[in-house]
């Protein structure tokens, strides 16, 4: 496969962004839903209980649930893809000190551990790219950044934990804790979904401006 100029590079950029800034904001309304679902749930207006017909409030719940945790899986995979073309875009403009290939800015994602800090350090890396930055600057950290990514890990590990504690849960007070963190991601994603969101637009709005412009003239 032959490799891809910058320009085209961008533009291809541009088409992904697209495509995730409207999944991140489906995601926004659906994650809404979700946690007034939620917030219904503790007042015991609606149930998911197996012994419970899912009908009415509670089936509309179920069904949101599960429109969530499809538009989750989907978003990931576009914008996996989107990081990809945002690091190689930065690689095909030569920039200085950038320390990540594209297939590792997606890759630390799914480390155990090191998924905690190297996705943010590579992200951090790009965006200071996107921004005309180079060697040392490139580590500098912006709020947006730091938002992102603090809303990414407690949404993350509190869904985690909530889905453990609600899978199967050894008591009425686990299910209760369960549900009341799981309330707790979902409240954190309205916050995550438009950071992320502001964070997508920027970068690619800056490639477009500014590293496909330092390129030509370096």
């Amino acid at each position: 496969m032959a490799e891809m100029s910058l320009a085209d590079g961008i533009d291809l950029l541009q088409r992904r962004a697209k495509i995730v800034k409207f999944l991140l904001a489906g995601g926004f309304v659906v994650i809404a839903a979700v946690l007034m679902g939620q917030i219904a749930e503790l007042l015991g207006y609606v149930s998911l209980d197996e012994s419970v017909e899912l009908t009415g409030a509670s089936g509309l719940y179920a069904i949101v649930g599960m429109a969530d945790g499809v538009l989750t899986l989907v978003t990931i995979v576009f914008f996996s893809m989107w990081i990809y073309r945002a690091a190689a875009n930065v690689v095909a403009a030569n920039v200085a000190g950038f320390a990540y290939t594209p297939g590792w800015a997606v890759g630390w994602y799914f480390i155990p551990f090191a998924n905690l800090f190297k996705p943010f350090s590579a992200m951090r890396q790009i965006w200071n790219a996107s921004h005309g930055e180079q060697g040392e600057r490139l580590d500098y950290a912006e709020g947006l950044l730091a938002l992102w990514w603090g809303c990414w890990i407690v949404s993350n590990i509190a869904s985690n934990i909530s889905f453990r504690m609600t899978f199967n849960p050894s008591s009425a007070e686990s299910l209760l804790m369960g549900q009341q963190v799981g309330l707790v991601a979902s409240a954190v994603s309205l916050v995550l979904y438009p950071a992320a969101y502001r964070l997508v637009d920027r970068i690619t709005e800056a490639q477009r401006a500014q590293l496909n412009a330092a390129h030509i003239f370096a």
